[in-house]
């Protein structure tokens, strides 16, 4: 018996309704960590911080709700594997988000304060971005070059993992502070 998942022998409508339904699951399951995060801080001693336990329950109810989301997630890129012209948009939206993830390292910012414009916030928050992620932005562009239909497709998905590759080093340079970006 093959138990293999054949993006072509499902129906269109069965592929939204299996998506949407792991979606429904992802958020089913981050308010279920909500509840019992706050369950578990209920039982702790009176403390002023209620923020802090207002964040720590949405960060927690997020970090559920997104690990449990990769699973639908990546099955609508599965789904998706039959067309090409999506593909080729994703890799050509990853190559330009690891090269604009690049230049925010790169340049040097952070240090003289708050940006005035609004181009000035978004690369500060790509620069923040991928300090903080570049191995998930690497792992997330290998998988979908490995999901990719065309050759095409793949190639730019690589390359894209190689702009996340640099990106890396020079993130690992500034977290050890040998070579600083800025």
């Amino acid at each position: 018996m093959d138990l293999r998942l054949h993006a072509h022998a499902v129906p269109a409508h069965r592929k939204v309704l299996l998506v949407g339904a792991g979606y429904l699951l992802a958020l089913a399951a981050g308010a279920a960590a909500g509840v019992l995060y706050d369950l578990s801080m209920a039982a702790m001693p009176y403390d002023t911080s209620g923020g802090m336990y207002a964040g720590g329950q949405l960060i927690t109810s997020l970090g559920v709700f997104l690990v449990v989301a990769l699973v639908p997630t990546v099955l609508a890129f599965w789904f998706l594997r039959g067309n090409a012209r999506v593909w080729q948009a994703i890799a050509v939206a990853s190559l330009g988000f690891a090269g604009l993830g690049l230049a925010a390292v790169l340049l040097p910012g952070g240090a003289r304060g708050p940006s005035a414009s609004v181009a000035g916030l978004v690369l500060e928050l790509m620069r923040i971005g991928h300090l903080l992620g570049v191995p998930l932005w690497t792992a997330a562009f290998a998988l979908f070059a490995w999901l990719a239909p065309t050759p095409t497709a793949r190639r730019v998905l690589l390359a894209a993992v190689g702009v996340e590759l640099v990106a890396g080093l020079c993130v690992l340079g500034h977290w050890l502070g040998s070579v600083s970006p800025r």
